[in-house]
């Protein structure tokens, strides 16, 4: 792997999103995700859905940040469908799993890769042989769920043709109850003075006292093993544990209910079990770490409730470096913070007291639905800006790609699509092309 000594200016944190799939629907499956759930059975926009995330990371890319884009993965899995039990050549093995089982049908189709912050764990530590501070990933196994378990094998592919070896991939954790893992939600790289004083969290739900309505989809042991194979020093690293009421209110993940960005972290007050002991770990840790104070802005129940800030996802906005660094980050936050008076008044406030230089609203009401906001569509990686030729230009958001994309999104693309339709042999093989169509423009090769 390539080694280059940095210091902090030289580092930069891309943002990596998906394209969302022509196959998008509701399938429903999401464990403990209220807004997948109350959707189920909804006719979904699978054009609506490509082109709003393909505006997101337009957004992004016009505020200046580094914007890679990863392929629709491949749907229907076929391979998936066969390994199930479903004999026969593919049109025989939709038309079986579509009358046989509603929940493989739709976990064979499932688009649910677009929300690329279960894609992998990533953190930056110092190599003990080298010296060198490097970027490692952990890809998600994403065991807790039987249409995201199919992800992992695909998404280590799609993040080796993007970044080559300019960071340290490894392969997912072995799967099992003990060891489920969904990446980058339950992950914050806190830092203070630099990217040698990364500091990061990791949250779990697991442990008792347990959540009683929804399993935990995040174990501390899968991060303890995370922590081990990134090479992350004891004193740089802190486990918390997520609330019980707060999984059980529909916060599926950390990041429905937090946000953090370099030295800043902003939670709801149900975010964390026995929160105050552990906000005074966490901020002597990272006072120990980096020399510096936390900030850190806990919104009480009687600021946003926890279902309010469930529906908004107002934790779920996107916080990006703009490239003056002596400009406040910007925020990106889902249209229904807008919309939702306690909700603006949070996000206004805080860019008046200078968190924040721009506070801007997007409209991405069909990842909504499935239970993913600006946050849930993007994985971000810190990468030394010497290093960045290096990871793949195909892939990297320009006008002129964005141009494309769009085109072969509004030409190719259902804007209508139910369960029954993506039982059309016809139908799947279309969006199968069109998929193809996006791959080959990030340069990627068709697997057959």
């Amino acid at each position: 792997m390539k080694q280059v000594e940095v210091n902090r200016d030289e580092w930069i944190e891309i943002q990596v999103d998906r394209i969302v799939g022509p196959t998008h629907h509701f399938g429903g499956a999401g464990v403990g995700n209220v807004a997948s759930q109350s959707h189920a059975g909804e006719t979904s926009n699978p054009a609506a859905a490509a082109i709003q995330g393909l505006e997101k990371m337009r957004l992004v890319g016009a505020l200046g940040v580094p914007q890679w884009i990863l392929p629709p993965q491949i749907r229907p899995d076929f391979n998936f469908l066969r390994g199930v039990g479903f004999a026969g050549d593919k049109a025989e093995r939709l038309k079986r799993a579509r009358h046989e089982s509603a929940e493989l049908f739709s976990a064979a189709l499932s688009s649910s890769a677009m929300w690329t912050a279960n894609a992998a764990t990533v953190t930056v530590a110092k190599n003990s042989l080298s010296g060198n501070f490097e970027t490692a990933m952990t890809v998600a196994n994403l065991s807790s769920s039987l249409h995201r378990a199919i992800e992992p094998n695909e998404t280590s592919r799609d993040l080796r043709a993007v970044f080559g070896d300019t960071v340290r991939l490894h392969s997912p954790l072995v799967a099992g109850v003990a060891m489920r893992d969904e990446g980058a939600a339950n992950h914050m790289r806190l830092m203070g003075g630099g990217i040698q004083n990364s500091f990061d969290v990791f949250v779990y739900g697991d442990q008792p006292p347990t959540s009683r309505k929804f399993y935990a989809r995040q174990t501390l042991a899968s991060f303890e093993v995370i922590a081990r194979r990134h090479g992350l020093a004891a004193e740089a690293v802190c486990f918390l544990k997520q609330h019980p009421d707060a999984i059980d209110a529909g916060a599926f993940h950390n990041d429905v209910v937090t946000m953090s960005h370099h030295d800043l972290m902003i939670h709801h007050e149900l975010a964390f079990a026995d929160s105050e002991a552990a906000m005074a770990e966490l901020e002597a840790g990272f006072r120990r770490r980096t020399g510096q104070s936390l900030t850190r802005i806990e919104v009480s129940a009687a600021e946003l409730s926890i279902g309010d800030a469930i529906a908004t996802y107002l934790f779920n906005s996107q916080i990006v470096s703009l490239p003056d660094h002596r400009i406040p980050p910007a925020i990106i936050c889902p249209i229904q913070v807008e919309r939702h008076p306690s909700a603006r008044k949070l996000v206004v406030g805080w860019q008046q007291d200078g968190l924040f230089s721009q506070v801007v609203f997007v409209d991405l009401g069909q990842s909504m639905s499935g239970g993913g906001g600006p946050a849930c569509l993007r994985l971000r990686v810190p990468i030394p800006s010497g290093q960045l030729e290096a990871v793949n230009p195909r892939s990297r958001w320009t006008d002129k790609l964005d141009r494309a994309i769009e085109r072969i999104i509004r030409d190719g693309y259902p804007t209508s699509v139910t369960l029954d339709d993506l039982a059309s042999i016809e139908f799947v093989q279309h969006a199968g092309r069109v998929r193809d169509q996006i791959a080959i423009q990030l340069g990627r090769e068709i697997l057959s």
